[in-house]
């Protein structure tokens, strides 16, 4: 009886091993995928979520985006965060980080450009205007906080090219993005507000209208370079990434957002 008895236990243990072997192979087999982390302008959210969908179908590696202002991923670049690439909704925070010597700069390209617009709620789409805002019509004008969030330095730059800075002083509702500010118009929590082109386009028509774009002679140029980290973690799916996102889909994907391409 015990010796049977041994004998049962042996092929419960041999049984065990292979199964665990399996388990193991199996493992070996579902690894996750590499994960290549981009760091971009919270204005290139639904552009980028729809082009990363489709790259992610035949794609060897996973994307994983992050989107805040410009100015706060450069802290977190600078602040050690993991990442592959940072495009950007301004020059000088690209400049920064290539100053700083953390961007491949053979592979900068500035691909993007796009128009800084002016938006209203519902209630106020009829007396909102670039001339009522310093009058009692506008209680309220949000814009992106202007050191962290480029959309707010080009505000910031219109008001004051326009002479109506310390007008403006106590109207100003300070967001930290521009999809923020998208959303204190839509909800009524500020008159009117700034935003690009593209966010603008995404305006709930029942909460709020689209007032006019800014003269472009105001404010700065809006441009967007995007660059591979000079660090990269996954550098070559990365690159590879990077092409697609220069692509004739991706071509497609920015114009239906209402961006201007420069590829």
């Amino acid at each position: 009886m015990k010796k049977v008895l041994t004998i049962a236990t042996a092929i419960i243990m041999v049984m065990s091993m292979m199964l665990l072997a399996g388990c193991g192979s199996n493992s070996e087999d579902s690894a996750e995928k590499p994960e290549v982390t981009v760091l971009a302008a919270a204005s290139l959210t639904d552009a980028l979520d729809e082009i990363i969908a489709e790259y992610e179908k035949d794609a060897e590696c996973t994307i994983t985006p992050s989107y805040a202002g410009s100015g706060d991923l450069v802290q977190q670049i600078e602040g050690g965060a993991p990442c592959d690439i940072f495009i950007s909704a301004s020059v000088s925070n690209m400049d920064q980080l290539e100053e700083g010597n953390y961007i491949d700069t053979e592979t900068r390209t500035d691909i993007l450009r796009n128009t800084l617009t002016l938006i209203a709620t519902a209630e106020k789409a009829d007396v909102v205007t670039m001339d009522s805002l310093t009058t009692d019509a506008v209680g309220t004008i949000a814009i992106g906080e202007p050191e962290t969030v480029p959309a707010g330095q080009y505000a910031s730059q219109v008001f004051e090219n326009m002479g109506i800075t310390d007008q403006l002083t106590d109207k100003i509702v300070y967001a930290k993005d521009v999809r923020a500010v998208l959303n204190y118009v839509e909800t009524g929590d500020a008159d009117c507000g700034f935003v690009y082109r593209t966010d603008a386009m995404l305006l709930d028509e029942e909460s709020g209208s689209i007032i006019d774009d800014v003269d472009q002679s105001l404010y700065d140029e809006v441009v967007y370079p995007a660059a591979i980290m000079k660090d990269a973690p996954q550098a070559d799916y990365a690159a590879d990434f990077f092409e697609f996102m220069q692509s004739d889909f991706a071509r497609e994907v920015f114009e239906k957002y209402g961006f201007t391409v420069n590829f």
